[in-house]
């Protein structure tokens, strides 16, 4: 079985996320959602809200596993067997990031490959980063959550706030 780990803080998890969730699904049996704590970040929901926002978009789908972790992605990897971590990158500025962060990966974990998924042209400027911004600003989020969830975060949002 072919299988890959799509992680992040997910913090909230966009329209973007779920357009890399669809292009590892043309490509791998399974993807396990890795919903990971970033230390250097406050985030606006919980593990456990962000795992259950994402359980709810793929829950007719056996092929995504959704799983928190407080840990390295290196450690939630080498647990599940799993050397092929998936990113998406949106800009120039994403592969840099993405590409230094897999030479510590790697040195940890030397079976690690990354492959990396260019943003769909219509979401290259969708991130979480900016959707918290626009949350903290009162402005509508509906076009970059999923639609399943938008309710949910809209509720969520009035119990932070």
């Amino acid at each position: 079985m072919k299988e890959c780990v799509f992680a992040g803080t997910f913090d909230p998890f966009t329209v973007g996320h779920s357009d890399v969730v669809e292009k590892c699904l043309k490509m791998f049996d399974r993807v396990h959602i890795a919903v990971l704590n970033n230390h250097d970040k406050k985030p606006l929901f919980d593990g456990a809200q962000r795992v259950k926002f994402i359980e709810k978009i793929y829950k007719n789908d056996p092929r995504v596993v959704v799983e928190h972790s407080d840990g390295l992605l290196v450690d939630f990897m080498k647990a599940k067997n799993i050397a092929i971590n998936v990113r998406g990158i949106r800009n120039a500025e994403d592969f840099k990031y993405e590409t230094n962060m897999f030479y510590y990966n790697q040195e940890m974990y030397p079976e690690l490959i990354t492959v990396y998924l260019p943003s769909s042209l219509s979401k290259t400027h969708i991130s979480s980063t900016s959707i918290r911004m626009l949350i903290n600003a009162g402005a509508d989020i509906s076009p970059y959550v999923p639609k399943e969830i938008y309710e949910d975060v809209k509720a969520a949002l009035k119990n932070i706030k």
